[in-house]
């Protein structure tokens, strides 16, 4: 019981460091698309 007890917790700990890790490195890109284009729709509303 300890083995598989100790089997979920890397499970656990490795989904959790993924899921950190893809929140980090998905996030600021999804931020940056927002702003471009955010800045896309403000420079083409005075044309």
């Amino acid at each position: 019981m300890k083995f598989i007890g100790f089997l979920i917790f890397v499970f656990v700990f490795l989904m959790a460091f993924w899921c950190i890790f893809f929140l980090a490195s998905v996030i600021p890109y999804f931020i940056f698309v927002w702003l471009r284009e955010g800045k896309l729709e403000q420079s083409d509303l005075p044309k």
